[in-house]
């Protein structure tokens, strides 16, 4: 199951990546992150780990599988036969000056019991983060 949710915002590409990329500021920007601890030290690149707690899911360990600033970064999840693959895409485009898409991919077995349960609360909770973003982009800090 894919779900996707893109969004224009009136910032520079690199602006958004800034907002994206600062995951531990998450929970003061988007609504559908209460906490987010660091598990490895250091600047953020493929291999790095972070829990992460949301309503209404169990806490996960998310760990970032692509890291290519200002544009791209994804991060995977594996829990009880479920792999979340959540992708976070910054993007300068004409006539506007970026487009944010965040996708995310439910895969594994039991994908075809929990997904159509999942489908509104995934997408709710990308639209919510989509808008929570662009605020923060847009606004002066």
């Amino acid at each position: 199951m894919r779900c996707e949710e893109s969004i224009e915002i009136e910032a520079s590409q690199e602006r958004v990546w800034e907002v994206v990329s600062d995951i531990e500021s998450w929970p003061r920007r988007i609504e559908t992150v209460d906490t987010v601890e660091p598990l490895t030290s250091g600047q953020i690149a493929v291999g790095s780990r972070f829990r992460l707690k949301q309503p209404k899911l169990p806490e996960g360990i998310w760990e970032v599988t692509a890291w290519d600033p200002p544009t791209y970064f994804e991060w995977r999840q594996r829990s009880g036969g479920v792999t979340n693959t959540a992708g976070h895409r910054s993007e300068a485009s004409e006539g506007i000056p970026s487009r944010l898409t965040l996708t995310i991919d439910m895969r594994g077995f039991l994908v075809p019991i929990m997904g159509p349960v999942m489908k509104g609360l995934v997408t709710r909770y990308l639209a919510l983060e989509a808008h929570g973003m662009k605020r923060a982009a847009e606004s002066s800090g």
